[in-house]
């Protein structure tokens, strides 16, 4: 299938490979969908769910690259074709520290906010707190717990997931 799916790991550097691949697609006169990029990221699809977002991508025009923080998908078990697959990767350590210091950004919290006027909003301690200090003191936030399936905060730590898929192994 000549279609590009990028599975988007989140902080590896994606938001400027999508800049990169807008810019091609006029050079080289494919299509960049934007669909995913509008979806709320989930950790985990069940297999419904799975199937639905490959019969999207294999009914997209040849020469389209469709782009989503979200696993792999194996579409073979869904007797489809399998797309071009690409993504990044990252030092899995400063890939979580981004992460810590990227859900503290003051804009990207004024936009949460702006669009939940009655969330709870964090203590300003929260957004100056240092990393080391946040894994030093045993935030749970800060803490990775090998074979957990359940985080105390909803991130992206594993990078495994976007390379791995849905199942719970991948985990």
């Amino acid at each position: 299938m000549d279609r590009i799916f990028f599975t988007r790991c989140a902080k590896v550097g994606s938001e400027s490979l999508i800049q990169f691949m807008e810019y091609l697609q006029h050079v080289n006169d494919f299509d960049v969908d934007h669909t995913g990029l509008k979806q709320p990221a989930k950790r985990q699809l069940l297999p419904r769910g799975q199937a639905r977002k490959a019969r999207y991508i294999y009914d997209q025009p040849s020469g389209t690259a469709y782009i989503e923080h979200t696993s792999w998908i194996d579409f073979n078990h869904f007797n489809m074709p399998k797309p071009i697959y690409i993504n990044l990767v990252r030092d899995p350590v400063e890939r979580v520290i981004s992460w810590y210091y990227y859900v503290r950004n003051s804009y990207r919290n004024a936009i949460f906010y702006r669009k939940n006027p009655t969330a709870e909003i964090q203590p300003a301690a929260w957004f100056k707190k240092n990393y080391n200090d946040c894994v030093r003191s045993g935030d749970p936030e800060c803490q990775y717990i090998p074979m957990t399936v359940k985080d105390v905060v909803g991130n992206f730590k594993r990078q495994t997931l976007f390379f791995c898929g849905h199942h719970e192994d991948c985990l």
